[in-house]
């Protein structure tokens, strides 16, 4: 009796799940899938549709007066999904726009193996987390605002941010060119242990930081080949009888007068400085697929997973 009231509870949980969720699929097992959305978990899994999931609102109130009617937008977009997106074919590509800027809850995404995925939402109001997990295709990801982050992915990869961050967890095997890049948020990266990879890290106002776990083979030091971030000043002119003391002066051409110890520069001069930038190249276990980890005003994370 016990057992019959478990089994019964279950497919009432189940059933109960079911219901709780809108579904759109669309059979698919390759292709591009294009994403022009706020945000979303897109997830991988070895089936043959691509299927779009959101909860069903508890409290969603019936409009009486939209029935036999759809949502339009001035962007020309319609809802054709019953989610609030737009989901059109055209060729081997499948385009996902949403309607009216933003969808109510938490859109997930299964995707099939074999299908490569692209995101691009450069919104400055209307951004959520995005979540890419166990996709095991080539990612193509541009944002300006959104946070994110990345599970078991095998790449290749390009994954740009403008002021979101990024943090990714990586399982072999991993296919290269795996590129990962933020102008003001954190790149947080985590690798197993035994990976072999070529590895390029640079911050230009941050710090990078690396596991101890990691060994790093480093190549030449970048900063013994060419100054780093350096701002050049063409000319600098002094007024007369002025005397212009010049600090921190790497390098640099031009006249330079020296009259009773003080230093006035009489004509054009190149001054080489400023800024700390850190560039750091070199190879894991030997060297394998590449990796290019940047954030320009933020640190660089590189872990051991």
């Amino acid at each position: 009796m016990k057992k019959q009231f478990i089994v019964l509870f279950s497919l009432l949980t189940l059933a109960i799940t079911a219901s709780a969720q809108k579904e759109y699929k669309i059979s698919k097992t390759s292709g591009q899938l294009n994403l022009h959305v706020a945000g979303a978990i897109v997830e991988g899994y070895s089936g043959n549709e691509i299927i779009f999931s959101l909860p069903a609102g508890e409290t969603e109130k019936v409009d009486e007066r939209a029935k036999g009617l759809r949502v339009i937008s001035g962007s020309g977009f319609v809802d054709n999904s019953g989610l609030g997106l737009d989901i059109s074919e055209k060729g081997t590509e499948v385009n996902v726009n949403v309607v009216n800027k933003k969808i109510d809850g938490v859109l997930t995404i299964k995707v099939p193996q074999n299908i490569k995925v692209t995101f691009a939402n450069q919104s400055s109001i209307y951004q959520e987390d995005i979540i890419l997990k166990n996709l095991k295709n080539e990612l193509e990801i541009s944002t300006s605002y959104n946070k994110i982050k990345l599970e078991n992915n095998t790449g290749p990869m390009n994954i740009k941010s403008l002021y979101g961050s990024i943090d990714a967890s990586f399982v072999e095997p991993i296919k290269g060119p795996v590129s990962i890049v933020s102008v003001y948020g954190h790149v947080d990266v985590s690798l197993p242990v035994s990976v072999k990879a070529n590895v390029d890290l640079s911050t230009s106002y941050g710090k990078l930081y690396a596991a101890d776990g990691l060994k790093i083979a480093l190549e030449k030091n970048v900063a013994e080949e060419k100054p780093k971030d350096e701002d050049l000043i063409t000319t600098i002119k002094s007024a007369t009888n002025e005397a212009l003391l010049i600090s921190g002066l790497k390098s640099g051409s031009g006249t330079i007068i020296s009259n009773n110890k003080n230093i006035r520069v009489a004509n054009g001069i190149a001054v080489y400085g400023g800024r700390s930038s850190e560039d750091i190249k070199g190879k894991i276990n030997g060297g394998g697929a590449n990796f290019i980890l940047k954030s320009n005003y933020d640190n660089v994370y590189l872990r051991v997973k």
